[in-house]
């Protein structure tokens, strides 16, 4: 039986194939890495602490976990007479943080910043409604005094539930900023700016009036150790890596020249008078007073705090994509110190970016830019620097008013009632895939299929889908983008035929053997996909699972033909490894996800092709018919 589905196409879908999608410039400097070849990186603890080479939980089992000797990884394995916390040998202030993490099912542990405010970790898989309490949360505050049942206070959920099931390795991002202090008096709280995990922010400007609950101080200060919590459960972490932020760059004094003129160029200000200048408290576009046909120099004395390597970033409003193809007719600037040019911006890209090594103290600095075109109607300047314990900060003043389109407010879809089926243009692996259809689930299980290829290309829980770049204006890439935590899949054809066991599995489809033929939609509003490989008509079905939290592809295959075609396989996953697990499963990469195969069926292939593992079921015909299945759970 089919029905009419909730169905929405782009109406920019007309071109087939890929295009490749634009590599940005690093945008920050590198953090400083723990190298967790010992326990020299924190203070003495109790035993529960130790490095080890690997580590593996078992996602059915509670509280288990296991070790392999080596270095790389900090694992706590908690017992009666050792469960301490461990504390880094450094203090930190304000800090950037991010690390990976492993825990067992229904284990509890936490990362106190400062020792004292706590981002939770928690075995929070399949949980629909986390609280304070689980996975991401910032654990809340503990008061005796406020009475009976009204003890705990504050504590911020995650927005939404980005946990995976227990033994797979999972990221978390920290951006904190400390408590500050004039004359010993607090006058500014601790606070979250960003929390991200598994690269979806579950928290943002969360205050925090004081230490939350089981923290190891009961005061609060400009500094402190991070804590991570050993009394609890066992847990794994990996690539500590931070930015502790103590200081600022400063500018003065600061002056100005403005230059009027035809043609204005990158050495215009070197051979002009200017026609007005004076001092400044900032950088802006404000003293051309006129939109067009001018430049201006900044000039002053940049104090650097600390010596080391500092990157600038430059910005101009009026230069942006649409004008990348007009090069240096529309504008561009220079940025110099020391009397030496660091950054040159030459009008072909929206940004410039440059390192230059300073050393403590003040430096001579001219920044000069300039504006041709009155068709581009931007005047906002941006300079940025970020340095040696310096966050990334603004030298210029804040943008004129009226001279940056605030962004547009994000278009979501989501599913209601019934699943939903979108076609897009999706950025997958660096390729923009301009055959892509969404499908959306309301129990929070979607995924994302190339359609020129059979391909499995994302699969995420949450929410669904941001539409901004598609449906605001013209559109801008014309792009589509989960919104929840993705898992993302090999984008390979999932059918091939192979002439013999050891041939390499395809990168795309042969045009010549492959055909779409669109998809159905079942009673319950899921789309199966159909197409024909050679002689073989296919029909991919990808469901959710009934607890929401997997996704269960089938794949039914019939030949045409009188004698069936040998040697096709589907393939299940490909990674650097592919390992089996004691209870049948399969664990993919770096401990990203899992896979189950029903019982009964061919037995898997896994094989070496091209420096990677590939997990692939044989395709066996009765009566020219066939059905293989397989499960992701992450």
């Amino acid at each position: 039986m089919t029905r009419p589905l909730s169905i929405v196409f782009a109406a920019t879908l007309a071109s087939t194939g890929s295009a490749q999608a634009p590599t940005p410039p690093s945008r920050a400097l590198p953090p400083q890495s723990m190298a967790l070849t010992s326990l020299d990186g924190f203070r003495p603890t109790t035993t529960n602490w130790k490095i080890v080479g690997s580590v593996a939980a078992d996602r059915s089992v509670p509280l288990a976990m296991t070790a392999e000797p080596g270095t790389g990884v900090l694992v706590n394995t908690p017992v009666t007479d050792a469960r301490g916390n461990l504390f880094t040998a450094w203090e930190h202030g304000d800090l950037d943080l991010s690390l990976d993490l492993m825990m067992p099912k229904e284990s509890n542990s936490g990362v106190y910043l400062m020792g004292r405010y706590e981002v939770q970790l928690l075995d929070s898989w399949g949980v629909k409604a986390p609280t304070f309490a689980d996975l991401g949360g910032i654990y809340q505050r503990w008061d005796d005094a406020r009475g009976a049942g009204r003890e705990g206070f504050e504590g911020a959920p995650p927005r939404q539930s980005a946990s995976r099931a227990p033994g797979l390795w999972q990221h978390l991002e920290i951006s904190f900023r400390a408590p500050t202090f004039t004359g010993g008096r607090k006058v500014g709280n601790a606070r979250f700016l960003v929390v991200r995990l598994n690269g979806v922010v579950v928290q943002e400007n969360v205050d925090v009036t004081g230490p939350t609950r089981a923290a190891a101080f009961s005061d609060e200060g400009p500094a402190g150790p991070l804590m991570i919590q050993g009394d609890h459960g066992p847990v794994a972490i990996r690539n500590i890596q931070y930015k502790r932020y103590t200081d600022s760059v400063r500018l003065a004094p600061l002056t100005y020249q403005v230059f009027e003129g035809d043609s204005i160029n990158a050495s215009y200000a070197a051979t002009h008078r200017p026609v007005r200048e004076g001092s400044a408290i900032a950088i802006s576009s404000l003293p051309a007073h006129r939109p067009d046909k001018f430049a201006v120099s900044f000039a002053g004395t940049l104090n650097a705090p600390t010596t080391g390597l500092y990157r600038f970033e430059l910005g101009l409003g009026w230069i942006g994509e649409e004008t990348e193809a007009r090069g240096p007719s529309v504008g561009g600037g220079t940025l110099t110190i020391d009397g030496n040019p660091v950054l040159v911006h030459a009008g072909a890209e929206p940004r410039g970016y440059a390192d230059q090594r300073l050393t403590t103290g003040p430096h001579p600095f001219r920044l000069t830019f300039y504006k041709n075109r009155p068709d581009f109607t931007g005047r906002a300047v941006e300079l940025w620097v970020e340095g040696p314990e310096v966050a990334r900060q603004a030298l210029h003043a804040p943008s004129v008013p009226g001279s940056v389109r605030p962004p547009p407010g994000p278009i979501v879809v989501e599913p209601a009632l019934e699943p939903v089926v979108l076609r897009s243009f999706l950025f997958h692996r660096a390729t923009k895939r301009v055959t892509a259809v969404s499908v959306a689930d309301p129990l929070g299980v979607h995924y994302s299929y190339d359609l020129a290829q059979g391909a499995l290309l994302y699969a995420w829980r949450g929410p669904f889908l941001e539409t901004t770049q598609m449906w605001h204006s013209r559109g801008e890439d014309q792009t589509a983008e989960p919104l929840g935590s993705k898992l993302s899949l090999p984008g390979a054809p999932a059918l091939a035929f192979l002439t013999d066991p050891n041939a390499a599995w395809p990168d795309s489809v042969d045009q010549n053997q492959f055909r779409r033929d669109g998809y159905e939609i079942d009673s319950a509003g899921h789309p199966t996909f159909l197409y024909r490989v050679g002689d073989v008509a296919v029909e991919d079905g990808i469901r959710p699972t009934a607890d929401g939290l997997s996704l269960r592809r089938e794949v039914r295959v019939r030949a045409s033909g009188t004698t069936p075609p040998a040697g096709l396989y589907l393939q299940v996953a490909a990674d650097a490894r592919v390992t089996r697990q004691s209870d049948g499963s399969y664990l993919v990469g770096d401990r990203a996800f899992y896979v189950t195969l029903p019982t009964g069926g061919e037995p898997p292939v896994i094989r070496q092709n091209r420096g990677r593992e590939e997990l692939l079921l044989p395709v066996r015909f009765d009566r020219g018919e066939a059905s293989v299945a397989y499960t992701i759970v992450w």
